[in-house]
Order: structure tokens, then sequence, then C-alpha cells
């Protein structure tokens, strides 16, 4: 009978750390829904190349050196010591003003940063065949956390 009752009680703790493990797990990439949003406000968005690279990617961004490395004008009007900048590049566009990416929110769950990243593509709109580089760049309170970038995609038919 102490043997049964031994098992029940190792069983009941292997299953309630393996449910706490994958908790943590989903939390810290944030597919809990937990969490607190941060504000952040926009430096630049554009659709066109501008003074930023042209290829596709994300980066954060936490001093002046990092900045100049991406971009190249002089100052994004950002305090380093208390800001970060998340820039976000969708990459080579065939056009100008169908194609743009953005910052939808920003989380923070305890354990990491979420960052959700829509892309758009603008169907049947009336394009403009010059070369687009569409990019949002935003800062926001200092962070030192693991940041994990969410994308989704969307089209809108004009």
């Amino acid at each position: 009978m102490g043997q049964v009752v031994h098992r029940k009680h190792l069983f009941i703790i292997i299953v309630t750390v393996v449910v706490l493990a994958t908790f943590l797990v989903l939390h810290f990439f944030g597919f809990t829904g937990l969490g607190s949003r941060m504000e952040f406000q926009t430096v630049q968005h554009s659709f066109s190349r501008g003074n930023v690279l042209g290829n596709e990617g994300y980066c954060i961004i936490q001093n002046m050196d990092e900045w100049t490395e991406i971009c190249t004008n002089s100052s994004p009007g950002v305090d380093f010591s208390k800001e970060t900048v998340i820039a976000l590049f969708y990459g080579v566009c065939p056009s100008v003003g169908s194609y743009w990416i953005e910052v939808k929110e920003i989380v923070d769950t305890g354990l990491t940063i979420i960052v959700k990243v829509e892309k758009i593509h603008r169907v049947n709109h009336v394009e403009i065949p010059i070369q687009g580089h569409p990019y949002h760049i935003v800062k926001l309170n200092k962070i030192d956390k693991h940041v994990i970038f969410q994308t989704s995609t969307r089209e809108i038919t004009d």
C-alpha cells in the first residue's frame, strides 16, 4: 500500500514539473498571452530606402555605434543611455507604396520582449515601378532582455 501511495505522489510531482516547464517555455516565446504592453515611439517610417540599409532584417540597436552601422544619418534623436531602438527592414520591393512593415505591439513577458511585426502588401494598388525599401524604426525604454520577433503578413486589396 505504501509503495502505491509513493508512486502516486511521484507521478503527481512529475506531471506538475512537466506542466510548469511547458508553461515556462511557452511563456518565454510569448505564446501564453501574458505580459505587459510596452510603449514605443516611431523614429522613422518610410516606403523608400532613405538613409537605411535595403536588406531585409530586424535589428536591436543599443548605442550610437550600432546606429551608424545601420543608418547613415547622423542622429536618431535617441538617448541610448535610456532608450533602445528596434529597426525593421522589409527588404527590396518591386514598387514604392505597395509594401510596408511596422511594429504593431511590443510586449514584456517578464522573461523576454516580444516584438509583433506586420508585413503588408497592397494588392491591386497603383504601383510606382521604383524599387522600395520599406522600414520602421522605433524607440522604447532601455531593454536588456532577449527579444523575439513574431511576424505576420497581410494583404490588402484596393
